[in-house]
């Protein structure tokens, strides 16, 4: 169906989410809904277009993926105090067009996601905190350090980074591409998804100090100049790049 990332994890065809084949999960992170009514807040004005984006995508990677449940790794809402009032429309809508799929919902707290369990009951989704484990599956969101790796886990799946790398064409133009993250972290294989809204265009890992990073985890021990970016851009495919540490000075 996709780019396979390990035996039963595939990319969900061109689009920014992963499909978990030997569980039947479609995973996605950083939706961030509600995000243009908090920049309307700083005065700044753009149309309310990115919650229908990112319905279409997601819908066209359950037609693909045909999943049992419907995973996000957190930062469903942006706000981070109570829902503004397109926050609690949306996600009531988000929510309930699932529901009527007749697919499960499972959230994994982020940082922004206060005040959205009312919401979440409504619907019946279960909220996971700190972590949400699925066979040998870990799922976070990333914004707080994982004190101990669950037993039997295999693969770490996270969001908050928001990982794009930055790449210049034949006429030296610079383009930003969303990108998943592949590496490793202590014993396990870990992939950080890209941010799923389209406002949320990345950062660019390829340019970001090791200090600048956003995940804790990330800002370990860990050869982050190891981890290596798969490109995922809609209506162009999966790409897979070298390793970080030869992309800084190629493409920044």
């Amino acid at each position: 169906m996709g780019f396979r990332i390990s035996k039963d994890v595939e990319v969900a065809g061109d689009l920014p989410g992963l499909v978990l084949k030997d569980r039947g999960a479609l995973v996605v992170a950083d939706l961030h809904i509600g995000y243009e009514q908090a920049l309307q807040k700083q005065g700044i004005y753009i149309p309310r277009s990115t919650y229908a984006k990112m319905r279409r995508a997601i819908n066209d990677m359950i037609e693909r993926a045909r999943p049992e449940k419907v995973v996000i790794l957190g930062d469903v809402k942006h706000e981070f105090g109570v829902p503004s009032s397109q926050e609690w429309v949306e996600v009531k809508d988000l929510l309930k067009w699932l529901s009527d799929m007749g697919l499960k919902v499972h959230v994994v707290r982020g940082n922004h996601d206060n005040y959205i369990i009312a919401i979440l009951k409504k619907f019946g989704v279960e909220l996971h905190y700190p972590v949400m484990v699925e066979g040998p599956y870990v799922m976070v969101h990333g914004h707080e350090p994982l004190e101990e790796v669950p037993k039997g886990a295999e693969l770490l799946l996270m969001g908050h980074e928001h990982p794009a790398i930055a790449v210049r064409d034949s006429l030296g133009v610079k383009r930003k591409f969303k990108c998943f993250l592949k590496g490793s972290w202590r014993e396990l294989l870990v992939v950080v998804l890209p941010a799923l809204s389209p406002l949320a265009s990345g950062s660019t890992m390829n340019e970001c100090p090791r200090g600048l990073l956003l995940s804790p985890m990330l800002k370990e021990s860990v050869d982050v100049d190891s981890f290596k970016p798969i490109v995922v851009e809609p209506g162009a495919g999966v790409y897979e790049f070298p390793e970080l540490g030869k992309l800084k000075y190629a493409f920044a």
